[in-house]
């Protein structure tokens, strides 16, 4: 009999198991777009709060903001695509056909030119070359990114419009003390705004702070640079001066010293202020986390989680400093319920 109940335990629990599993298969390829549906909720629920306020109904305030975000995302990606595919492919041309040897043997010796015009000639190969396939991959692709994207918009409706509710409802699930609870969702609201704002929107700002510049001094292809100042600025460690600088090179290369010579000013005593003024005051300010240690949780969460570990990362690392707190004051025993 005993041997009979043991049998069962061990079935149920292996079926248990066996469901679970297949559930983290079947949520694995649309967990990104989960994770980001859940938070972009999390940071517009404030304003999805306004709009119920105004309009009394959860179903219309959390469509219209739905919309919102929508039209933000798409808008200009249709408006710029067409534009930036032309630039990049002006770009990798002019690139391909530029003689850097020459340019390069002006400011150095002969032999040093040419060893190194053809490493740079070897490196832009490699960049084409992943450049294209990244391209093709992009068109192959984009009916799942557009799956995932409907996944997105149909997580952050749900999720910001019963927030509430999953709110009490994971609270009941938790394991943790109530004052554990609010600590842990203290960082995640710090890490979170601390991201938004000191990575994302500093990131957005030096990119488009370039962008001016490239406008006005008549840069070649500016949409497609400031797009990529953008993108890059947002990663921790890379900045846009990984933009600005190679094209002052270009212009000063090209014979427009006064233009050169102004964006290296510029990006130096501008561009590199926001970054260096501006991000330090969000993280620091938004949570508890340090700053080293909220670069290297951004950086590894990069590797490890794609785009999601850019908060993802630090996240992990202000929790584990959570439990190291207590650790350190010997209150363990009050992390979880009793």
């Amino acid at each position: 009999m005993a041997e009979d109940s043991i049998v069962k335990k061990g079935l149920v629990g292996a079926i248990i198991a066996g469901i679970f599993i297949l559930a983290f298969f079947i949520i694995k390829p649309i967990i990104i777009p989960l994770i980001f549906g859940g938070l972009f909720a999390y940071i517009f629920n404030p304003i999805y709060k306004k709009l119920y306020k105004s309009t009394k109904r959860k179903n219309l305030s959390a469509a219209i903001l739905m919309a919102g975000i929508t039209a933000i995302v798409t808008i200009p990606l249709f408006y710029f695509a067409s534009s930036i595919i032309k630039q990049a492919a002006r770009s990798l041309r002019l690139i391909q056909n530029y003689n850097f040897g020459e340019v390069l043997d002006t400011f150095l010796s002969t032999e040093l030119a040419r060893t190194l015009s053809i490493s740079f000639d070897t490196m832009i190969s490699q960049v084409i070359s992943g450049g294209m396939s990244s391209i093709q991959n992009v068109l192959f692709e984009l009916p799942s990114f557009i799956l995932q994207f409907a996944v997105f918009l149909f997580t952050f409706f749900f999720v910001v419009r019963d927030s509430q509710e999953l709110k009490e409802y994971a609270a009941k699930l938790s394991p943790f003390s109530k004052s554990t609870e609010e600590r842990f969702l203290k960082e995640l609201r710090g890490i979170t705004n601390a991201i938004v704002f000191g990575q994302v929107l500093i990131g957005i700002m030096q990119g488009l702070a370039v962008g001016v510049a490239f406008y006005f001094l008549g840069v070649p292809n500016a949409l497609l640079l400031t797009g990529i100042a953008a993108i890059i600025s947002v990663i921790p460690i890379l900045g846009s001066w990984l933009v600005w600088l190679p094209v002052s090179f270009y212009l000063l290369a090209s014979g427009l010293t006064f233009q050169g010579i102004f964006l290296i000013i510029y990006g130096v005593f501008f561009v590199s202020s926001i970054d260096n003024v501006a991000r330090p005051y969000f993280l620091a300010k938004q949570s508890n986390l340090p700053i080293p240690l909220s670069i290297v949780g951004t950086i590894g969460g990069l590797y490890f989680f794609g785009l999601s570990g850019l908060i993802l990362g630090p996240l992990v690392f202000a929790y584990a400093l959570i439990i190291i707190e207590f650790y350190k004051e010997g209150k363990l025993n009050e992390l979880f319920r009793k």
